[in-house]
């Protein structure tokens, strides 16, 4: 799970133009929660959060965090999860996020900590097939996504319409059965 960013142009009829600025960027834009798979591929997106919004705040306010338990498989001992990366912080219940080192106690035994570099290992290279997913397709729409402002309603439908593009997209190219 990463949320993303989608630069828009000032939205100068909003009196609300604010909570679309993200002032870590400076700039305006809409803020994105998607899920990419192992593959590449966009299994989840809720697109359209104002751009001053943290990647955690648009999960909280999304129907993925409200309805988890329909989402991922708890049984008996096992249960799904999503990766995440460090902005999800608070969010343990389906997010696992990497072990940082200020985490782990000063007398931890080095199979620990073996064990925690073998995951942290394992979580950066899967977190790196959901940024180049993400990646991927903001590079191929990035003319598409660019012309909207805050009043548009209509980015979200964009945004989905780009996701399922770049899916069937990456699936011909990996000769994937639809």
């Amino acid at each position: 799970i990463d949320g993303t960013l989608c630069k828009i142009r000032r939205p100068h009829c909003d009196p609300d133009h604010k909570k679309w600025y993200n002032g870590r960027k400076s700039i305006y834009c809409f803020n994105n929660v998607v899920i990419v798979d192992h593959q590449g591929l966009f299994i989840y997106i809720d697109p359209g959060f104002p751009g001053s919004f943290h990647d955690v705040n648009c999960l909280r306010h999304s129907e993925i965090s409200r309805e988890w338990r329909s989402y991922f498989t708890i049984n008996h001992g096992y249960q799904e999860y999503l990766l995440g990366d460090p902005g999800y912080m608070g969010e343990d219940v389906f997010i696992m996020r990497r072990v940082d080192r200020r985490e782990i106690p000063d007398d931890a035994d080095p199979d620990e900590l073996s064990a925690i570099d073998a995951f942290n290992k394992m979580h950066a290279g899967y977190r790196i097939q959901v940024e180049w997913g993400i990646g991927g397709m903001k590079r191929k729409f990035k003319r598409l996504m660019k012309g909207f402002d805050a009043s548009k309603d209509k980015f979200p439908l964009m945004f989905k319409a780009a996701a399922i593009l770049t899916n069937f997209i990456h699936r011909r190219r990996q000769d994937f059965h639809v």
